[in-house]
């Protein structure tokens, strides 16, 4: 098991600490640190399942995608059948 280095914690401080900041102020000057906690938690949560509904929205990727017509090959106007 690797042990994190104070690198590791600087990286992860770089988006937990302004995360942390502003639930700490939407919940006024006497939240205590566990009840940021659970907020943060609970906003992930919600956080989360929009930006799966977005990525939802982009529609598919890849195989996945619909196409009215197949691709031609445009130098001997084939449907990539040989």
């Amino acid at each position: 098991m690797k042990l994190l280095t104070l690198e590791d914690y600087q990286k992860a401080g770089e988006t937990f600490w302004p995360k942390y900041d502003y639930v700490a102020k939407e919940l006024g000057e006497g939240a205590r640190a566990e009840d940021i906690l659970r907020v943060m938690e609970a906003i992930g949560g919600v956080a989360l399942k929009f930006a799966l509904e977005e990525k939802e929205k982009e529609g598919p990727f890849g195989f996945n995608k619909n196409t009215e017509t197949p691709p031609t090959d445009t130098v001997t106007n084939t449907f990539g059948y040989v």
